[in-house]
């Protein structure tokens, strides 16, 4: 079931319980670089369905064809929502006719900075549509009911992705005899940005970055158990912005029944992950970043085609003017700036 209502988000104490622990595993030095997803995979449609032997998965979208790795399967880029616009809730995967070879990493994210920590963002193999999973699997279609483990990236809602080589499973699948998941989705202004007050289109703009998250879930639920999963033994676990993505989840009604266990790897600060972004920031945040790209709202739509370089800029310069005009802490360093979350 796809979302389409506003994603509300409560926080109430005494409502959360989260483990924290030290996960980790190794890259198997792999050096792909995110590619476009027309890049990053391919069709065959001559090849018909095989046995698990050769590594294909059927989806509820069409076949997958993994890689062998020493025998632990991974299947990269996997698609498993699809965003057609900025801003705007992703829609199910068009299914597929053939095997969508899954051997190369898919999209991410546009990339942010994070305000006090520096440094600059780099836009290559970015796409708004990055919604696609990474997964390592010690079997396929062999009828097991291996636990789920479900990697959040940290980068504080920024930045980061799920294709870095330190968030490889493979070790992880090989020792724990798991299946590791990584998940792309939506972050910082493409993930966050609350166009709500400018039309019912874009109601759930200031949530879509979760909302992504949540239709992994869903993916793993209807599609996890040909990859040797059990989807009634799913955990997510986070390190930094990820675990606060967990904690999110964990207070989401949308997310209910979707996971049983959160692990919170040092994923709070006092401003992000125990307490959400207010309306009024998320209005103001706005407001700001339309007057720097010069948009009258009643123009609204030509916040889809603003440069992404553009846009990131405006949005920084404005995160700030937000944080010093609403006296909000920053998350990180000292000083007042509001930081990329979801709205609750």
């Amino acid at each position: 079931m796809r979302l389409h209502k506003r994603m509300i988000l409560g926080l109430a104490a005494g409502t959360l319980a989260f483990a924290l622990s030290a996960c980790s595993s190794q890259g198997n030095n792999q050096t792909e670089t995110p590619q476009a997803a027309s890049e990053a995979s391919e069709t065959d449609p001559s090849q018909e369905a095989v046995s698990s032997e050769e590594g294909i998965a059927e989806t509820t979208a069409g076949l997958v064809q993994g890689t062998d790795h020493d025998g632990i399967w991974s299947y990269l880029g996997v698609p498993y929502a699809e965003a057609k616009e900025r801003f705007v809730p992703a829609e199910e995967v068009e299914p597929w006719e053939g095997v969508l070879v899954a051997d190369s990493y898919g999209p991410m994210s546009p990339q942010g900075v994070i305000n006090g920590v520096g440094g600059e963002a780099d836009q290559s193999g970015t796409d708004n549509n990055c919604q696609n999973l990474n997964i390592w699997t010690p079997g396929v279609n062999d009828g097991e009911k291996r636990p789920v483990m479900v990697w959040l990236h940290g980068g504080g809602f920024s930045t980061g992705s799920a294709n870095e080589a330190q968030f490889d499973g493979e070790n992880m699948s090989r020792d724990g005899d798991v299946v590791v998941v990584g998940v792309n989705h939506r972050l910082n202004t493409f993930g966050f940005l609350d166009l709500s007050a400018y039309g019912d289109k874009y109601q759930d703009s200031a949530n879509v970055g979760m909302m992504d998250i949540v239709d992994a879930l869903q993916w793993i639920q209807d599609n996890i158990e040909a990859f040797g999963g059990n989807p009634e033994n799913v955990t997510i676990f986070g390190q930094s912005g990820g675990g606060a993505k967990v904690l999110a989840l964990m207070t989401s009604p949308y997310a209910e029944g979707l996971f049983e266990k959160g692990i919170v790897q040092s994923g709070a600060t006092a401003t992000m992950g125990p307490v959400f972004n207010s309306q009024e920031a998320s209005t103001r945040l706005a407001e700001h970043i339309l007057e720097r790209l010069e948009i009258d709202p009643q123009n609204i739509e030509e916040i889809q085609t603003v440069p992404v370089e553009e846009l990131q800029a405006a949005a920084s310069e404005a995160l700030s003017e937000t944080g010093e005009e609403l006296q909000i802490p920053a998350a990180l360093g000292g000083g007042y700036s509001m930081d990329w979350q979801q709205l609750k």
